[in-house]
Parts: structure tokens; C-alpha cells; sequence
């Protein structure tokens, strides 16, 4: 490998902080913070300890324009701020002074900053009560990945810099308080000048960098469905949602099993969030964040709750040393999750290499939408000046993956795979690494178990753009066995549109062959350029599948895509509607993309949009506008 490409494998500088994240050791994060709705803001404090390694002026912090830092102290010492220049991508950065006699190296430093926060913050979006299930009491969430912490708190916003922290939260009476932390016994009540408040207390012992760090707060209720589970949600919705993660503590233990290494966390409770979280879930430690579109009534999106369940392991305790090292953490977290998934299925192995198919379909989507020479599409993508979430896609999931896979060939299969997982989770736990280090480690475990691991292209893997290498062994050799219903109805479809076709063929499909059935149609249609079928046959199809009727939002998403792509105007108003409602960047960024590149069509998507941006996340509000070509904001404006 060449010295620019161990260069980059190996690369422990952070692109997307700007703060000193090599002169002090993060150690500890309190805060005190104060939650008003009706200015839209959290006020605070930010109290830091901190550990100085290299004599420094100052200690920077990432912050963004919008987060006002009103007064600091260090050791007690009141300090004057000062904010550095802006920069495009990732914010402002703030200094705080270092009083000389504080600088010697190995130094602890208490370091407290009074803050508010924005209302157009990046990392929280504020729901008011018509956003909601209940439409009674306004909500409020954060979501810190990949770079917005630093418009919750001032902070070193780097996923190397792992920290505890503890917590007291000031909300409205009516509210409930839920940290990625554990809680600290009940709520306890504050008086206050224009009504009761109360105040939530959480401790997290655990180090977890910024982006794990996150608080919603709302009118909840909650139901216990396991030893270490228990599902948070708005009331009207909390027996549904036990319901449809009640199997949660299965995939634990199962995790458990697999990595030889211990639940870290206590707690593996979730939050089933307002439709406008925009991502499937996030993996905040004790308290996971889950989309309502998982309640599919009958438990087949479960799935993913796993992948946040096997988060536990690669993400939260393993973790990405850099953004740009981010497939440690999304590739790893897909090889645990479906490795869970075999172990507990009927179909055993069936499963896997059933997965696997669907795996490269949405990797070659992800790279196509890219272009296949676009270096985002390489697993160590250069992200110098680029945002991480205009990174974001499947590539660091599924060609991660994919790598994986390949060396499961090349270790001899699985169960000795699983065996290199267990040592990997034990080397590395609660500490972070680079795609070097990964590398380092695996062939140094070869070494010891007499395995030849000289021919894995590390280079070509890890920074050439595009697909893996069709030669690469065991990345695309998985039997279709358990597909092979879906795929031949595909076919038959396909062949002859005007053949005879019974609902029952359809309705007789587990709900991932109904998804695979679809996934492969859009596959095919992409691929093709134009059309694959008549819309009389599309009409039929709908009709005799009941396919707008369905309440499962990833079937939903799939069959509206391909009416889109054949252009069918009666799905149209199908498309509007599920986009309006629902806020989830898996959905609804695709769908609108499909629409946008309709001619005919592109000034719905562009209205649509418009009409509803507001009740969206701001990180979906930004991509979006993106997509429709409407981003004359740039990130730096986007992130305040």
C-alpha cells in the first residue's frame, strides 16, 4: 500500500471539529439545563473537567453561531470567551482562556459555561402539539449525530473524545424527561414564579462522545416488556409500541452471546419518537430513538431495533475514531444485527445470505446515486471541508458489510468470524480505532490462528469508490433460496403482465419476501431505464395486492417508488400524502427525489416540500432542499 493510502486508513486527525481535542482530555460533562417552550430554547450550564496534555492558550469548543455562551469560568476564575472565525461546515468555534498558572500538562480543569441554545438549532427540533399523536402537549428532541452537539452544548464534538456525564433537566410539569442515561429516581418538584416545574436527574458512567448524548421531553408513558426494557411513548401510543418491540430483550441476549461480552449499558430502553425523527433509530446509550413507521402491527420491522440493539457493542462501545473511519461503526452494526437475526430465525443461514442479496441491492442504489467514481462511495471517504451529513448513505453500512463478509471467507466461514468478533469487542471496548487499526488487528489474529489473510486488498476495499470486486470471494455468492418465490413472481410480472395472478400468491409472503418482491421490481426498473410494465398491470397490481391499503411503511415507500418510475399519475397523491406525514430520510428522500426527476411532476415535489419543511427534522429539512435543488443555504446557515 502506498504511504498516501496508509496515510489515510490510518488517519487520526478529525476533519469535522475544530476543537482541541489533542491538548485536553475530555474526562466529565455536567449539566444543568432548563427546557422552554415557549421560546423554543434550553438554557444552562455546560460544566467540563478537563485534563490538560499540551500546554495551551485556550481551550477551544466546538459551538455554532446560534449557541450563546454568556458567561465562563475556569476553576473558578471568570474567563471572557471569545468566538473564532466561522467556519462553512462546522460552526464556531469558541476559546475559552487557560489562565497561565492552570497550563502545566496533567492539570485538572473545571471549566463552566452558561449557554442557551438557538430556536433554529440543528440538534433539536420542537414539536408543536398538532405535530404530535396526542395533539394536546408540545414535544422536543435532539439528535446530535454526526456534528450537532455542538448546537446542544458547547463541546469537543469528535467521537474520539469519550466522556461521562450527569444531568438535571428542568421541564413543565406535564412533561416527562429522558436522557441517554440512567435516571436518577423520579422527578422531583421545582417551584417557579409562572408555574410548577419539575426537574429529572440522570447519570451516565459509561464514556460516550458527543453524539451519543442526547434528551427529548414530552407528555410520555411507558409499559416494562423485559428485565432491562422498557418502551417510552406518548400515552395513546404505548401499548402498541410494548407490543411491537416486545421481543427486544431476545435480540440482547442473542448480542450477548455472539460478541462474548456483556449488555455495557444497564438499560436498553426505547422511545418510540413523533413521525418526523428522521432515521430508522439512534443508538443513544439506555434510551434508544425508534420511528413510529417500525409499528407495523405485526412485528416485522423489529429489525431494526436489533441494529440498534447490536449498537451496544459496535458503535457504543467500539467506536469510529473519525467520521471518515464510520463503517466501523454502521458495517460492523449489520454484521451483528444479521448475524442476531440468523440465530433466532427458522430459516438459520436462509436468512443470512438472503439478507446479504438485499444488502448489495440497496448498496448499488446507494453508489448509483453517488456515481461510482465518486470518492464518498470509497469505505474511508476524504471528508476535509465536507459535512458528514452530506456523506451520509448506505455505502459505510452495507459495503462495510460487504468487507465483512469477505473476511468471514477468508477466516473459514462464520463461526470462526465469530470467534475474531469476540476477541475484536474485548480488545476494543470503550475505546476508539481507525480502518488501520482494524486492519492491524485482524491480521495479527490471523497470525496467531495460522490463517492467510495475504490476499485481502486492503487498498482496494478501503478506498476505491464503487461496488467490491465481483472476484471478491464471499461478497456475492449467496444462494437465492429463500427469495426465490418473491424473484420468480417478479419474473412472471415482468414476462407477461397480463397473465393470471392470484392475491393469494402475494398475501402468502412473509413481510421481507413482500418487501424483496418490491425491492426487486424497483431494481429492475431502475436498471432498465424505462418502464417494465403497462399501468393498466400496475393498477391491477394494486388492486389485487391491496398495496396503497398497507400499513407497513417500508412496502409502502417500495410500491410507491416503482409507480413513480413508471410514471403512474394515480399514485401521485399516495406519494404527497406519506411524505407529509412522516419525516423519516429513508422515505422521504427518495420519494421525492423520484417525484423531482418527474418533469411533469417536479413543481409538486418543490410545493409539497415548501408546504410541509417545517415539520421536518432540520438535518431532513437540509437534505431535502438539497435534493430538490433548493439549498441556496449553505451548511454553515443550516447549522445554528
Amino acid at each position: 500500500m502506498s504511504h498516501d493510502a496508509e496515510a489515510r486508513i490510518g488517519c487520526t486527525t478529525d476533519k469535522s471539529t475544530l476543537a482541541s481535542v489533542t491538548a485536553f482530555s475530555f474526562k466529565h460533562l455536567s449539566l444543568s439545563l432548563s427546557v422552554d417552550f415557549a421560546t423554543k430554547e434550553i438554557a444552562g450550564t455546560a460544566t467540563w473537567t478537563v485534563i490538560v496534555a499540551e500546554a495551551a492558550e485556550a481551550l477551544v469548543l466546538d459551538t455554532t453561531a446560534g449557541l450563546a455562551v454568556t458567561a465562563a469560568t475556569v476553576n473558578g476564575h471568570t474567563v471572557e470567551c471569545r468566538s473564532l472565525a466561522p467556519h462553512e461546515c462546522l460552526g464556531t468555534p469558541l476559546a475559552v482562556p487557560v489562565p497561565e498558572a492552570e497550563r502545566e500538562p496533567g492539570n485538572e480543569l473545571t471549566v463552566s459555561l452558561t449557554y442557551s441554545t438557538s430556536p433554529q438549532s440543528s440538534a433539536l427540533q420542537w414539536l408543536p402539539p398538532a405535530q404530535t399523536a396526542g395533539k394536546q402537549r408540545p414535544y422536543m428532541f435532539s439528535q446530535c449525530q454526526a456534528i450537532h452537539a455542538r448546537a446542544l452544548f458547547p463541546c469537543a464534538d469528535a467521537p474520539t473524545c469519550k466522556f461521562t456525564y450527569d444531568a438535571e433537566v428542568t421541564v413543565p410539569a406535564w412533561a416527562t424527561a429522558l436522557m441517554s442515561a440512567e435516571p436518577q429516581g423520579g422527578p422531583q418538584e421545582v417551584p417557579a414564579g409562572d408555574g410548577s416545574t419539575r426537574r429529572f436527574a440522570f447519570q451516565q458512567d459509561r464514556p460516550v462522545p458527543s453524539y451519543l448524548v442526547a434528551v427529548a421531553v414530552g407528555e410520555l408513558g411507558s409499559k416494562r416488556v423485559g428485565p432491562r426494557t422498557t418502551v417510552w411513548a406518548e400515552p395513546c401510543m404505548v401499548e402498541a409500541v410494548a407490543w411491537e418491540f416486545g421481543e427486544t430483550e431476545r435480540f440482547i441476549a442473542t448480542a450477548e452471546d455472539l460478541t462474548g461480552h456483556a449488555y455495557d449499558w444497564s438499560r436498553y430502553d426505547i422511545l418510540c419518537m413523533p413521525p418526523s425523527f428522521p432515521y430508522g433509530g439512534m443508538e443513544n446509550p439506555c434510551l434508544t430513538f425508534a420511528t413510529p413507521t417500525l409499528l407495523a402491527g405485526d412485528r416485522s420491522l423489529a429489525n431494526v431495533i436489533c441494529h440498534e440493539v447490536a449498537h451496544g457493542w459496535t458503535g457504543n462501545l467500539v467506536t469510529n475514531h473519525t467520521w471518515e473511519h464510520f463503517w466501523l461503526n454502521e458495517g460492523w452494526t449489520r454484521w451483528l444485527e444479521n448475524r442476531v437475526l440468523t440465530r433466532l430465525s427458522p430459516h438459520g443461514e436462509e436468512l443470512y445470505n438472503f439478507q446479504m442479496q438485499e444488502s448489495l441491492t440497496h448498496l448499488e442504489e446507494a453508489v448509483s446515486q453517488f456515481g461510482a467514481t465518486s470518492p464518498l462511495t470509497a469505505l474511508v471517504p476524504p471528508l476535509d471541508g465536507i459535512d458528514p451529513d452530506d456523506a451520509f448513505s448506505a455505502v459505510p453500512y452495507e459495503k462495510g458489510l460487504a468487507l465483512l463478509n469477505h473476511l468471514t471467507s477468508v477466516a473459514g466461514g462464520h463461526a470462526k468470524f465469530e470467534t475474531f468478533a469476540k476477541a475484536y469487542i474485548a480488545a476494543y471496548a470503550r475505546r476508539t480505532l481507525t480502518s488501520a487499526d482494524f486492519r492491524a488487528f485482524f491480521c495479527e489474529w490471523c497470525g496467531k490462528e495460522g490463517v492467510d489473510c495475504s490476499g485481502v486488498e486492503w487498498e482496494k476495499w478501503l478506498l476505491e469508490p464503487g461496488m467490491p470486486d465481483r472476484a471478491m470471494q464471499g461478497v456475492y455468492d449467496y444462494p437465492d433460496t429463500l427469495g426465490a418465490k418473491a424473484t420468480q413472481l417478479v419474473e412472471r410480472w415482468v414476462s407477461c403482465p397480463e397473465g393470471q395472478f392470484a392475491a393469494e400468491e402475494y398475501a402468502a409472503l412473509p413481510p421481507p419476501l413482500k418487501t424483496h418482491f418490491l425491492e426487486s421490481l424497483l431494481a429492475r426498473s431502475h436498471k432498465a431505464g424505462a418502464p417494465l410494465l403497462p399501468l393498466a398491470a400496475l393498477q391491477r397490481m394494486a388492486e389485487l395486492y391491496q398495496l396503497t391499503a398497507t400499513r407497513n411503511a417500508e412496502l409502502r415507500c417500495r410500491w410507491q417508488r416503482v409507480c413513480l418510475c413508471h410514471r403512474a399519475a394515480f399514485i401521485v397523491p399516495e406519494v404527497v400524502d406519506f411524505v407529509a406525514t412522516v419525516g423519516r430520510m429513508k422515505f422521504v428522500r427518495p420519494l421525492y427525489r423520484e417525484l423531482f426527476a418527474w418533469e411533469e411532476q417536479s413543481a409538486v415535489a418543490v410545493r409539497t416540500f415548501m408546504q410541509h419543511r417545517d415539520g421536518y427534522h432540520p438535518i431532513c429539512s437540509k437534505m431535502l432542499s438539497a435534493d430538490l435543488k433548493l439549498d441556496g443555504k449553505s451548511a454553515k446557515e443550516q447549522r445554528t
